[in-house]
């Protein structure tokens, strides 16, 4: 029994070896179940060449019967594994006939350990010596099949189904390395797994005669043909992370020049305002001093506002600056009246040149939110704006604009909402309101909406607009947290790059 001996020995070894580099492939990549499967494949076949060399150096027919018997168990094990690699290294072939085998193939094993002397023979009666590489080995001689026989051949014929189905799906829906991987299972696993197992059936039948046929050579064969599959498919993988990192780190220098663009068209965008009020108040001043006697009181009051709109231009600066660099925004409770009444301040000039009527209707004892009261000024400004281009195309008597506010208790939320009666939002561009850079405006930078819901959403809040096919008007809605209890004053900005994604 040397020869065959060092033989198995050998096939176990190779065995082990690849069950250990596939168990420290799947340590690596935890999601690559199918390394798993072959690592479990490995260590079911040297099991396997074991027990066939305790088969072979049987010296009665009843010690043959009881190594066979244990022989269902790695058996088993190999196929289940060898079934669900198939499964994810091809995701293909239907999953219900996958668990039909494996369900199958597990209650043979437990019919196996519960009849005697095992599951594919009534009795085994006698032995006979076999020359197997000029050695003598135990195989069986004189045995009666069992009629639970039968229950194995389908078993297997669902087996075979199984891979062949697998493996044709892979070939017809797959293109390029896909085929090739259907390939690789069709010759690796599926034609071999069908001969041994026909060859298995006819002997346990007595149409062929022969030593009881290993499943060592097969098993290892796959394994040999799947975990070379595998490592090329692993050292393509790693090629690739390693080429996608330099890729990542060319786009990061990208993403930070893109960035300064956009804080740059987002400071334009809000400090538009109040750099066009000082303008106007500059030039009214001017005006005021070339009068021969300078009314005074006018002039105190158009420093006044333009010192008003200085500091306001400050304030938006350091808040974008905290917004974009910190990722925080410092929050404290505040009057959701004051926020508005500062809007209808800043849009009167607006509303009156325009003949917009801006109608206020907000619910009487309103509770504090959480916010910041400049942030959330811009948010409330640049809806009312923008519902003030909206209107300018109806009638001076149909320009109307509501502002409503109202808590609801439920969701520990007080919702405010800008109604218009505009053309409202076309269907065609429903999808593309709150993306960066996207406008209607021929003078407009596409960033008012994208930056507002930036800015909701870094309150913990939402932004979001009714849409109607046909509906006139537009109507947006944005949440607020309410002061209920003691709680944090600093939220973390919902996105890593809110104005990129633009929600």
């Amino acid at each position: 029994m040397e020869i065959v001996t060092i033989l198995w020995s050998i096939g176990a070894a190779v065995a082990i070896t690849l069950a250990a580099v596939c168990g420290l492939v799947w340590l690596i990549e935890r999601r690559d179940f199918a390394s798993l499967m072959l690592c479990i494949l490995g260590a079911a076949t040297a099991v396997s060449a074991f027990v066939e060399l305790g088969m072979m150096q049987s010296a009665t027919a009843a010690e043959y019967a009881e190594w066979l018997r244990w022989y269902y168990l790695p058996v088993f094990v190999a196929l289940a594994a060898m079934l669900l690699f198939v499964h994810y290294y091809l995701g293909s072939g239907r999953v219900w006939l996958l668990w039909t085998v494996i369900f199958a193939r597990a209650l043979l094993v437990v019919v196996n350990f519960l009849v005697h002397p095992n599951f594919a023979f009534s009795s085994i009666e006698s032995l006979r010596s076999m020359s197997l590489f000029g050695e003598q080995v135990s195989a069986i001689g004189v045995a009666i099949p069992s009629e639970r026989q039968w229950f194995a051949l389908a078993s297997s014929i669902l087996l075979g189904a199984y891979l062949v189905d697998a493996a044709a799906q892979g070939w017809l829906k797959g293109k390029g390395d896909t085929r090739r991987k259907a390939i690789g299972v069709g010759v690796g696993i599926a034609f071999p797994t069908l001969i041994n197992f026909g060859y298995v059936q006819l002997m346990v039948f007595g149409v062929v005669q022969g030593f009881w046929v290993s499943n060592l050579p097969w098993f290892l064969g796959a394994l040999l043909v799947m975990a070379s599959e595998l490592g090329r498919d692993f050292i393509l993988s790693r090629r690739e992370r390693v080429e996608l990192a330099e890729l990542r780190a060319r786009l990061a220098q990208v993403d930070r020049v893109r960035a300064m663009g956009q804080l740059a068209s987002s400071l334009a965008h809000e400090l538009s305002q109040p750099l066009t009020a000082t303008a106007a108040n500059l030039e009214a001043g001017r005006a005021q001093l070339k009068r021969k006697k300078p009314d005074l009181e006018e002039l105190d009051s158009i420093l006044d506002d333009i010192g008003r709109d200085n500091r306001r231009a400050s304030e938006i600066i350091n808040r974008m600056r905290q917004l974009f660099k910190r990722r925080t925004i410092e929050v404290h409770p505040i009057r959701v009246e004051d926020a508005v009444q500062d809007v209808v301040l800043l849009v009167h000039s607006e509303t009156t040149s325009n003949c917009v009527a801006l109608h206020l209707q907000m619910e009487a004892g309103l509770p504090h939110v959480f916010g910041d009261r400049v942030h959330l000024t811009q948010v409330l400004l640049n809806l009312v704006m923008n519902s003030i281009h909206a209107v300018q195309s109806r009638p001076l008597n149909d320009r109307r604009i509501r502002i409503e506010a109202r808590a609801d208790d439920t969701k520990g939320e007080v919702e405010i909402t800008v109604r218009d009666s505009g053309p409202g939002i076309l269907d065609s561009i429903v999808d593309e309101v709150f993306s960066p850079f996207f406008t209607t405006k021929s003078e407009g930078m596409g960033m008012g909406l994208a930056l507002s819901r930036t800015i909701v959403e870094a309150h913990g809040g939402r932004l979001w607009f009714d849409h109607i096919a046909g509906q006139d008007g537009a109507i947006f809605h944005f949440t607020l947290r309410r002061v209920l209890e003691r709680q944090p004053t600093s939220f973390p900005v919902a996105n890593s790059d809110p104005i990129a994604e633009g929600t």
